[in-house]
Parts: C-alpha cells; sequence; structure tokens
C-alpha cells in the first residue's frame, strides 16, 4: 500500500494492526489486512521513532525530539496516554525485556544504553561501552544483552551487573543483529556481509557477502521458522537466504528502492517498508 512522508518506523501488533511513527505529533494505527488507516494518536510530543509492547497490551513510544516515552492504552475504543516518562535519551532503538524493563539505545549524548523501569520511569542502569550510535539490542536466550553500533562493536551484556561479556569487532559499522535458530549470532555490516560467531567461544565462524550494498538498520535481519533468514538492503532488494550453506533461496525487488525495514505480522507475514510503499509477503 502507497504511503506518504517517506519512510517511518513500523511496528506490528498482536491484533494484526500495524502502527506507523510519522514525522510530526500522530502515530498511525493502520488495519494490515485491510490497507486501511484506523486511527491516529494524536499527542503534543513530536517525532515518534521507537515502539515496545509492554506486558499489559499497552504501546510504548519514544519521542526523539521531546526525550519522552509515552504509555498509550490500546484497550480503549478512544486511545488514552497512561504514563509520561520523561528521559535524558536520544532515542534509536528501544526492547522491552521480560520484566517490561527498558533498554534504550541511543543516537547522540553519550551512547550509553539505558534500562529504565517501565511503570517509574527510574534509570536502573547505565551499559557504558559503545561510541557511536546503537542501531539494536537484543535479549538473549540466556537473558544477556547483545547490542550493535555504528561504532564496529557487537557487545554481549550481563544484564544483572552491567559488565561487558564481550565486545566483538568488525570491519565496519554493524548496522543488524540476530539469534540463530541454533543460538549462534550473526551481524550484518554496512557493506552488505554478515558474519556468524560461535555462542560459546564468540569466535567468527563464518563471514559472506550477501547483499551489494548496506543491510539496513531497523531490526533488519529476520529469522524465520525453517531458520533461513531474510533480509533488507540499500540494494533495494529483499533476499531469504540460508546462514549455513550461503544459498539465496529468492530475491524480491517489488519496491525498486530502498528497503528499510522487515517485520513479522502476527498473522504469520512479512511487511517490508520503504519511502512510498509498504508490502505484505505470504
Amino acid at each position: 500500500m502507497s504511503i506518504v512522508n517517506g519512510y517511518q518506523r513500523i511496528f506490528p501488533l498482536p491484533n494484526g494492526d500495524l502502527v506507523r511513527a510519522t514525522p510530526k505529533f500522530s502515530i498511525e494505527v493502520w488495519d494490515s489486512k485491510n490497507g486501511l488507516l484506523k486511527k491516529n494518536l494524536v499527542s503534543n510530543y513530536y517525532k515518534p521513532i521507537v515502539f515496545g509492547l509492554l506486558s499489559s497490551g499497552d504501546l510504548i513510544a519514544g519521542y526523539s525530539f521531546n526525550k519522552t516515552l509515552l504509555i498509550w492504552d490500546l484497550s480503549q475504543k478512544n486511545e488514552k496516554i497512561k504514563r509520561i516518562i520523561q528521559t535524558d535519551e536520544f532515542f534509536w532503538c528501544l526492547t522491552v525485556l521480560a520484566n517490561d524493563d527498558l533498554a534504550i539505545g541511543q543516537q547522540s549524548n553519550n551512547f550509553d544504553i539505558v534500562i529504565r523501569d517501565s511503570m517509574s520511569g527510574q534509570m536502573k542502569k547505565r551499559l557504558v561501552g559503545h561510541s557511536k550510535i546503537v542501531y539494536q539490542i537484543l535479549l538473549m536466550p540466556n537473558g544477556n544483552l547483545v547490542s550493535c553500533s555504528l561504532d564496529t562493536k557487537v557487545i554481549i551484556w550481563d544484564l544483572n551487573s552491567g559488565v561487558i561479556i564481550k565486545s566483538l569487532a568488525h570491519p565496519s559499522s554493524v548496522y543488524s543483529i540476530a539469534i540463530l535458530n541454533n543460538g549462534n549470532l550473526i551481524s550484518s555490516l554496512n557493506d552488505g556481509s554478515v558474519n556468524i560467531w560461535n555462542k560459546k567461544t564468540w569466535i567468527l565462524e563464518k563471514s559472506f557477502k550477501v547483499h551489494s550494498s548496506s543491510i539496513c538498520w531497523n531490526s533488519y535481519l529476520l529469522v524465520l521458522s525453517n531458520g533461513d533468514l531474510a533480509s533488507g538492503s540499500y540494494d533495494g532488494t529483499i533476499k531469504v537466504w540460508n546462514p549455513y550453506t550461503q544459498a539465496i533461496k529468492l530475491v524480491l525487488d517489488s519496491h525498486k528502492s530502498i528497503v528499510y525495514q522487515l517485520a513479522f505480522t502476527s498473522f504469520g507475514n512479512i511487511v517490508t517498508s520503504s519511502a512510498s510503499s509498504l508490502l505484505f509477503w505470504k
């Protein structure tokens, strides 16, 4: 479906709806089955950029210009803001942890990862180690965190202590990360290549090229149920490929322009976004 205002972040909801940011004061909620705009969540806060879902079903949205988090109650017909949390962070990525704490990655300021309580807004930890924009934060199966950054590092963190377990150096900026079905870590670089790291030793097992240009940020490596990965790139393609054999199984170029984001919907489909369109794939 066609979109306006260029590329903006998207976030699928459990009921199948799709949240989309705008460059101003509102958040769009789309009926992804019918391609219809259902409503706008309007506030006095400018430029929503990150989203997450709390265990209560509430939507949390981070507004970069105001450095503010709003918690929206989506259970009501007329959605209301339940809480407002003022922070010091310039948001770039947000991950909701198992206990509903928030792991926030920053695009400027000191680039620390900040852990906040989603109820009180209190800062609980500051993870110090990155020196440039933090593109993505993942919660690992063992409870540790892993993050990637423009500073060329992937860092594995002990979430309880905030201590760095391992820092993995790369030859260029790392835009996206994912956990493979066998537990290994995969990282994507701005030259279109990927690295696969052993989950026990953190030794680099494999490095190979997937795209001819950068694999985009915004959680851009999706692990499919069969273990394959889907990725999108500045080269304008979406590819489905096997991380173990390196075989490219499918190449899609329907966007005809940079593919900025991929996400799973609750229906099991994949939604992809360029600057001009959202496409839904079965």
